[in-house]
């Protein structure tokens, strides 16, 4: 039953962080003089004249990758309801957690410290639109889910 809107709603969510995992800057820190980019895959570091100064790596995208795989494992899971839920229910969390983690650790100073702006890109909503596109898988099995049961008590 790979037609279900859920499948849809995943493959959408798979979709967005896949943008994700192409590279694009997430966030642009402002510290005095330099400016920081912050990826999935790394914070680069830049001077006044554009030039990196320093890169640090960072594991985000290890996480991303995992959500990514989960999320594609759980669309072949249609014939057992009671572990899709489950792993929908996990990816939920998942999704949330990194969007909610990056965000917070942005504005509170934990990745550059004591930034003069931060500026959110266009490509962080895509966390938040695939956030969105894992509740309406959940809620999709979790129909499913109660249909099923529903027509169980009826036999």
């Amino acid at each position: 039953m790979l037609q279900r809107i859920q499948t849809v709603y995943w493959a959408l969510t798979i979709l967005c962080l896949g943008i994700l995992l192409s590279g694009l800057d997430l966030i642009v820190f402002q510290k005095n003089e330099d400016f920081f980019r912050l990826s999935l895959f790394a914070l680069k570091q830049y001077n006044k004249g554009g030039s990196v100064v320093k890169e640090t790596m960072n594991f985000n995208f290890i996480l991303v990758s995992i959500l990514v795989l989960i999320s594609l494992f759980t669309i072949f899971q249609f014939k057992k309801l009671k572990r899709q839920l489950n792993l929908a229910k996990w990816i939920m969390y998942l999704n949330f957690f990194i969007t909610a983690v990056l965000i917070i650790f942005s504005y509170s100073g934990m990745i550059v410290s004591n930034p003069t702006s931060v500026h959110l890109n266009f490509w962080v909503s895509l966390l938040f639109v695939s956030f969105i596109f894992s509740v309406l898988a959940y809620l999709g099995v979790r129909k499913d889910k109660s249909l099923l049961d529903s027509v169980d008590r009826i036999r």
